[in-house]
């Protein structure tokens, strides 16, 4: 009963606003759009404020929009829950964002590349000499103590591999110890999907691996994200100088196929392992309707949605361009 008096309100919440997502329809349609059909479509969506300036609008504006957009949604939810264990799960989610635009302004300061993409609080990296000026400029934020963790393997490699995995690591870690706190029904729900979330990290590095760093980062130096449903670090670096899994490992029947055909086509092996973690959520949602499952399912499938909406604006902008 307290499960469902704590539920009660946000579920309805939530549910509603689950109802307002896009369906795949909309998705199959924009597909054989040109740009001004896609923003026309657009107009009656949520989106429709997004692009009033549409003359004028560009991806990264229109990023940018999506992205706050989504961080208001999630801090309307937040404000659904009354204990500090939802809301503070709720809040980790948030700081995703932060996170992806760290991780841009962290690759184009290595790269040395002009600033061009949005990197909010994280813009004065790009004026960093040295990996110990961005851990001094990032200071207190907590981020700096896991980029100080992978100074010694980014300085042995040049590559930013160990800095992402050390900050990726030092975030689930957070996560994990925020599930943990939270109630005997609600813990299981949320460790089901954060760790389907985990595995679908791992396996895109893997690929990573075999494509750009095979032969660059030795297999000492290499990390992956602990708390997978399906593969645990051990298993994940037994597969990064193979072909194909070997007999003692025991790969879940979601992974075999997309393991076996690593690191080829990574954007198809992402859709399938988003499928995965998608499963998991309608799971929590028809059977533990009033549990973490509804936030955490929501806050999800909303950045994905958002997530197709900014490929789809990009790939369609730029077809514009190219034949204006």
């Amino acid at each position: 009963m307290r499960q469902i008096s704590r539920y009660a309100y946000p579920n309805t919440r939530i549910r509603a606003a689950l109802s307002e997502l896009l369906d795949e329809d909309f998705f199959s349609r924009a597909s054989g759009m040109d740009f001004y059909a896609f923003l026309d479509a657009l107009e009656k969506t949520a989106y429709a404020g997004f692009i009033k300036n549409r003359e004028t609008i560009t991806p990264e504006q229109f990023e940018s929009s999506c992205t706050e957009y989504d961080r208001k949604n999630i801090r309307k939810i937040s404000s659904f829950f009354l204990s500090k264990n939802e809301k503070q799960i709720i809040s980790l989610l948030d700081r995703r964002y932060s996170i992806e635009k760290l991780k841009v302004a962290l690759r184009l300061w290595n790269k040395k590349q002009p600033y061009y993409q949005p990197a909010g609080e994280f813009s004065e990296i790009l004026k960093a000499k040295t990996i110990d000026d961005v851990t001094e400029l990032l200071k207190n934020s907590g981020y700096d103590h896991a980029i100080e963790r992978a100074k010694e393997k980014f300085e042995k490699t040049g590559s930013l591999y160990p800095v992402e995995i050390s900050i990726d690591r030092q975030y689930f870690e957070q996560l994990h110890k925020a599930i943990d706190k939270l109630s005997a029904a609600d813990s299981p729900i949320a460790t089901s999907i954060i760790g389907a979330e985990i595995d679908r990290e791992n396996l895109l590095w893997l690929a990573r691996i075999r494509l750009y760093y095979q032969g660059k980062v030795p297999v000492e130096l290499s990390g992956f994200i602990p708390g997978g449903a399906h593969l645990s670090e051990n298993d994940l670096k037994k597969l990064m100088n193979q072909d194909m899994p070997s007999g003692d490992l025991r790969i879940s029947f979601h992974y075999t196929e997309i393991i076996e055909h690593l690191p080829e086509k990574i954007s198809e092996i992402d859709t399938i392992l988003e499928g995965v973690i998608i499963r998991q959520i309608r799971k929590a949602l028809v059977q533990t309707p009033f549990s973490i499952g509804i936030p955490l399912g929501y806050i999800f499938l909303k950045l994905r949605e958002t997530k197709r909406i900014v490929s789809i604006f990009m790939s369609k902008y730029l077809e514009t361009k190219i034949y204006q």
